[in-house]
């Protein structure tokens, strides 16, 4: 797999009331920084493991995925958007806490 695509584009982040809070363009880049230096967030549930139980991501095995949080500009806490990291290398994106899910790499043939 490659690297993760730093910035999407046309994104609409929506809070849990499915209010937009954000829209047009994401730069995931320091978060991706961020979890690949190894640091956390200080939200709890920084590098927590992610279930999946929505199974809107392909299903695997317990402890397959980590979910970790990228701040959402002008919201206190952890928002609504995650990065999660399967232990397969692959990388996806919610804009949205785990309604949608956009895959962070380009699909290689």
């Amino acid at each position: 797999r490659g690297p993760p695509i730093r910035v999407v584009e046309n994104v609409e982040v929506r809070g849990l009331d499915d209010e937009v809070l954000l829209k047009g363009k994401v730069d995931l880049g320091p978060t991706i920084d961020r979890v690949l230096a190894g640091r956390a967030h200080s939200h709890r549930n920084d590098g927590a493991i992610f279930e999946n139980r929505e199974r809107r991501l392909p299903v695997r095995g317990p402890a397959h995925y980590r979910e970790y949080v990228h701040p959402t500009p002008g919201l206190r806490g952890a928002g609504p958007q995650r990065i999660v990291v399967g232990s397969d290398g692959a990388w996806y994106y919610t804009p949205d806490h785990y309604r949608t899910f956009r895959p962070l790499q380009e699909s290689v043939p």
